[in-house]
């Protein structure tokens, strides 16, 4: 068994209009860690979000601009050779970038306030210009690995769990607050002792909410070249497409729906990136990353920046890995052709 997380970045996912995390993102790839290897994963993100895509495409600027900043913990354990296990939990911080004095907003606001007369019980938005903070879904894994001949497939199970009631309501609202079942499969290809490719696909079983349905793809292609023996380059292309949710356009004609838009949107997006690991000691992998959402309907849009650290501590009958040994090409190894975090 040849396998290793992957590095890269896997634009986050579904860092469109739910705010959550990736996801574009699951357990990291079709290489898994060694049998008896854990490794522990901090990473930073920050997105700036200019504004929406509307159902057409278009870009509607400064419509709904928010910044956030993310925290992510990550562990992963290899159980086997062929199974692997992953856990994630995110913290986020975002506020409302936009004007408190803009007419739209101004006038939203004000309906909110007196629907919350009415039905007491709703919650506060939080777009009041300050940060809004809290951890948001956690993320458990199983990777099964069912081939490596010169392909290496490996489906994935995944069950997000939200890690408490958050607030929804408000542009800086931290996610969907829903659960969800996730299902798919990683598919890498070592195209020579210095490149690679992989690509996934995902199939997530949305709580639907308000009797809306709100399952959703997701499929990602990367790229990697190592252009150094302790440094990996790569591009990548992520896609969404949320099955069912409703239009922007409806949204709007329901305040009380509209508040909480991004829970419920029809959206689906475009993103590209680009991205750096650079191995700092045989355990210990640094990276940098950039992506931007170039194309998207329901969606928010905007640009992001990633930093991640992955530390691997290896079980007690494993050496170093062999693609790390001195001399040897950097996806020389049977084991872990490439490694480091990925977009989340």
């Amino acid at each position: 068994m040849a396998t290793s997380h992957s590095g890269g970045a896997a634009v986050v996912l579904a860092l469109a209009s739910q705010l959550t995390v990736p996801s574009h993102a699951l357990a990291q790839s079709a290489w898994l860690p060694f049998e008896g290897e854990a490794s522990v994963s901090l990473t930073f993100q920050s997105l700036d979000y200019g504004g929406h895509f509307d159902e057409t495409g278009t870009k509607r600027e400064n419509l709904g601009p928010i910044q956030s900043y993310y925290g992510i913990a990550q562990f992963e354990y290899g159980l086997t050779e062929r199974i692997a296990i992953n856990a994630r939990l995110p913290y986020i911080s975002s506020r409302y970038t936009g004007s408190l004095d803009e007419p739209l907003f101004v006038e939203m606001r004000d309906k909110y306030e007196e629907y919350r007369r009415v039905n007491p019980a709703a919650a506060p938005s939080v777009d009041t210009g300050g940060y809004y903070g809290t951890f948001q879904d956690f993320a458990f894994t199983l990777r099964y690995n069912v081939l490596e001949q010169g392909v290496t497939i490996t489906p994935v199970l995944s069950a997000i769990v939200p890690s408490h009631d958050y607030r929804t309501v408000g542009e800086a609202a931290a996610g969907q607050d829903l659960f969800a079942l996730q299902t798919g499969v990683n598919v890498g290809r070592l195209l020579s002792p210095k490149a690679y490719v992989h690509g996934r696909y995902i199939y997530s079983f949305v709580q639907s909410y308000r009797d809306i349905p709100l399952d959703r793809s997701t499929a990602e292609f990367e790229a990697g070249y190592a252009v150094a023996p302790i440094v990996v380059v790569r591009g990548i292309v992520d896609w969404m497409r949320t099955h069912g949710g409703i239009p922007f356009d409806e949204a709007l004609k329901d305040l009380s729906v509209f508040l909480e838009h991004d829970r419920l949107l029809s959206s689906r997006h475009w993103h590209v990136g680009a991205g750096a690991t650079v191995t700092l000691a045989d355990t210990v992998d640094l990276e940098t990353a950039f992506f931007t959402f170039v194309a998207g309907a329901a969606a928010r849009y905007g640009v992001g920046v990633n930093v991640g650290v992955t530390w691997r501590f290896l079980g007690p009958r494993f050496g170093p890995s062999p693609s790390r040994a001195p001399g040897t090409q950097p996806f020389g190894g049977k084991r872990r052709p490439f490694s480091g975090t990925r977009f989340r």
